[in-house]
């Protein structure tokens, strides 16, 4: 009596019951199975930021006479090979994005990508070295197992980077701003000494009241009001300056 419910690996595979039986409708996460002289890889294709947590499954299968089967990509040993290149090439793809990111946002973009890519080609090596410790003899499981290891440390690089970055960045825009921030209390202190030293000047002139510039210069208490003016905007400046120096 067939099995009513769906599963992930193709029918024509012939796999042992107790193999097939662990399987549920989904393939779930990465792991391997090893029944009857048959190893079973659950694999996941490389994650991407758009994928919503949803990982899709590929699967490895090696019979008792060491001949591979793939799915959904045909090719066996050749398709294992392709599904870790494409860990390799998206790893390599990344660094070259950590080189040439300037700003947080890039090297976030890359972060994004980063972690959960780090997550599955960690898991991915654990399932490798499973599958190397159950067929010791297997060339093939070495030879994958050692890329899946440079797989994972490639990725771990470029994740570290990308903090690293992120972090350097951020700290030197903090920085800049600091010394924006500095910049412009100078400035203003600047602002407010000039305030400062014509302010009695404008206060004076306010007083006694603006007349043409010929019966200013005539008048003879111009220039005793221009010369308090003066002294009364030294005496202002000089008491700001000296509050200034006393909150520093």
């Amino acid at each position: 009596m067939s099995n009513p419910c769906p599963s992930p690996i193709p029918e024509h595979w012939n796999l042992p019951a107790s193999i097939r039986n662990r399987l549920g409708v989904e393939p779930g996460r990465q792991r391997v199975m090893d029944e009857d002289n048959h190893l079973l890889l659950i694999l996941h294709a490389p994650p991407t930021p758009d994928d919503d947590e949803l990982r899709r499954a590929i699967l490895f299968w090696q019979d008792h006479e060491d001949e591979w089967e793939s799915h959904p990509e045909e090719g066996g040993r050749e398709a294992l090979r392709n599904h870790l290149q494409r860990y390799a090439d998206l790893a390599h793809r990344l660094d070259e994005q950590v080189e040439a990111a300037k700003t947080p946002r890039d090297f976030f973009e890359v972060m994004k990508q980063t972690n959960p890519l780090l997550r599955a080609a960690r898991n991915q090596l654990i399932v490798l070295e499973e599958a190397r410790s159950a067929r010791p003899d297997s060339r093939f499981l070495i030879v994958m197992r050692d890329q899946a290891v440079a797989i994972d440390r490639a990725i771990e690089l470029v994740a570290a980077d990308a903090k690293s970055g992120m972090d350097f960045t951020m700290a030197e825009n903090a920085e800049q701003q600091a010394q924006f921030a500095y910049e412009a209390g100078i400035e203003a202190r600047r602002l407010n000494r000039l305030v400062a030293f014509f302010f009695p000047i404008a206060t004076l002139v306010a007083v006694f009241g603006i007349n043409k510039p010929e019966d200013i210069l005539h008048m003879p208490s111009f220039w005793i009001v221009l010369a308090v003016g003066v002294l009364a905007g030294f005496l202002v400046l000089f008491v700001l300056s000296l509050r200034m120096k006393s909150k520093e």
